[in-house]
This record gives C-alpha cells, sequence and structure tokens, in this order.
C-alpha cells in the first residue's frame, strides 16, 4: 500500500510540474512575461528530471539482471519484473525524444543561418541584421552567443511602416537577448512524446506562445507591434524557430492591449505549488532509496 502510495505520489507531483505551463496561463497576470517563461522553463525541466530518475530507479533490477551486479531488487512502481522492463522502455523513449528533438533544432538553426554570401549583413553589435532579396516576407532570430543573426527579407520590409519593422527587429532581438534558444531547444525535446501523448502538444504550443508575448512585450512600441502582427497574420513560420508570427496572434494582440502589474501573490501561490509538487517527488524518490 505504502509501495503504490509512492509511485503515486511521484506521478502526480512530476506530471503536474510537466504540465505547470497550462496552469500558468490561466493564471498569467501573476507574471510579466518574462518571469512566465523562466517559470514555464524551470517547471517542466525538472518535472521531466524528476519523472526519469523515476523509471530509472524502476528499471534498476533490469539492469541488475542484464549486468548481473548485486542491487537491490524492487521496483519504484508497483509490479513484478514486468513492470520494471515497461519502465526501461519508457525511459528509454524519453530519453531517446529529447536527442531526436534537440538534434531537429540545431540542425534547424544550421539550415537557416544564412552565410555571408547571402543578403545583406549589417554588424549591430551583439547580433547581425540580415536582408535577403526576397518577395516573401520573412522574419527570424537564429544563433549561439557568438554568432546571432535577425533575418529579415525585402518582401516583409514593403508591407511595414517604419515603426512596424523597427518593432518587428525589437522583438528578434529579444529572443536573442532573453535567452530563448534554451527554451525552444527544451520544447524541441518534448515535442517527439507529443506523438504518442497528445496533451503534450498543447502544452508545447503554449510554452512556444508564451516565448512569442515575452518577446512582444520587451519591444518599445507596442502599438506598432500590434499593428506589425496583425498586418503580416497570414505568414506562415517554420515552426521551431523564434519567428515573428509565431503562436496565437489573437492572444498576442490582445495580451499587447492589456497593461496589467503582476501580481505577486499570485505568483508567489504558483511558485509555492511548484515548489511542493518538486519537493513531494524529490522526497519520495530518496525516502524509496534511503529510509
Amino acid at each position: 500500500m505504502i509501495q503504490d502510495l509512492l509511485a503515486e505520489g511521484v506521478l502526480v507531483a512530476t506530471i503536474g510540474l510537466v504540465a505547470m505551463p497550462l496552469v500558468s496561463r490561466r493564471f498569467r497576470t501573476a507574471f510579466s512575461p518574462t518571469q512566465l517563461t523562466r517559470y514555464n522553463s524551470v517547471t517542466m525541466i525538472t518535472g521531466l528530471a524528476l519523472l526519469l530518475v523515476a523509471l530509472v530507479a524502476c528499471a534498476v533490477p533490469v539492469a541488475r539482471a542484464i549486468a548481473g551486479v548485486e542491487l537491490p531488487d524492487r521496483h519504484f512502481f508497483p509490479g513484478d519484473a514486468i513492470v520494471g522492463w515497461v519502465s526501461a522502455a519508457v525511459a528509454f523513449v524519453v530519453v531517446g525524444s529529447f536527442a531526436i528533438g534537440y538534434r531537429r533544432t540545431r540542425n534547424l538553426e544550421r539550415i537557416l543561418a544564412v552565410e555571408p554570401s547571402l543578403g545583406i549583413h549589417i554588424d549591430r553589435g551583439d547580433h547581425e541584421l540580415i536582408i535577403l532579396a526576397t518577395a516573401h516576407s520573412i522574419a527570424y532570430a537564429v544563433g549561439t552567443r557568438q554568432h546571432r543573426q535577425i533575418v529579415i527579407s525585402e518582401g516583409l520590409m514593403a508591407k511595414l511602416s517604419v515603426r512596424e519593422l523597427v518593432a518587428v527587429v525589437e522583438h528578434e532581438a529579444a529572443h536573442l537577448r532573453l535567452g530563448h534558444r534554451s527554451d525552444l531547444a527544451l520544447i524541441a525535446m518534448v515535442e517527439p512524446l507529443s506523438v504518442v501523448l497528445a496533451p503534450l502538444r498543447r502544452l508545447t504550443e503554449v510554452a512556444r506562445a508564451g516565448l512569442e508575448r515575452a518577446a512582444d512585450a520587451a519591444t518599445s512600441d507596442h502599438a506598432a507591434t500590434r499593428s506589425a502582427l496583425l498586418t503580416l497574420s497570414g505568414m506562415n513560420p517554420h515552426p521551431g524557430v523564434a519567428a515573428f508570427t509565431s503562436g496565437d496572434l489573437a492572444d498576442r494582440v490582445d495580451a499587447l492591449a492589456i497593461a496589467e502589474t503582476p501580481n505577486a501573490a499570485l505568483r508567489a501561490a504558483l511558485y509555492a505549488v511548484a515548489s511542493t509538487l518538486a519537493g513531494v517527488s524529490a522526497w519520495t524518490l530518496v525516502r524509496f532509496w534511503f529510509l
């Protein structure tokens, strides 16, 4: 009975942590847009890490049987030997998803990085502004800390006023400045799992939308940002890249129209919930092995 409760406690706590971006979206007045993206990333990483540890703990008897090593013959999750094999398989799938997603996002970065021979390159200190000679509407940001690029097209420039164009460039610069490259990599690592776990698709969509709202909020002229979003609403950005028209455009336009002061009390409550879930999961794992 106690063993069952231990397993259920970890499952509820870790799944709750991974799903916190869905919860925090409903209470996003507690955060500034940048605080919300940090909260989402930390809770997702913590939940996934603790769940993976629990799966590995359950698979330990399998490793013992394969390697012939003397380890405690017990399973974290209740059940016989088959539970250990299933846990090992799930852990392998989770790690494989992380590897596939990470590889995809890095390959995408390499594909979208613009070579020096293409377009007009303008050095702006912490990044390159690149203008491509194409009629298509393009606006995205890519690159590492050492080589950052903001890419826009002549087609996009022709559709926007000067104010709107400045807002688009500021939006993309905010993605680079706020370190959204790491957040996008985390989301990409989870996405392969959505093939078998459909609810994760909504989770990653919400997480991506949060990044776009944070970049919108970092622009100096919100009216121009809203106008540019409405003008470019027909663009179809490549998924997985920090592109100006990613996410729920209607939601982003509405968010820019409302200036709210973050609710510190509600933010503290949400952090307390996340800390409690992480504490329950971590304590349960420690208790299983050492107490």
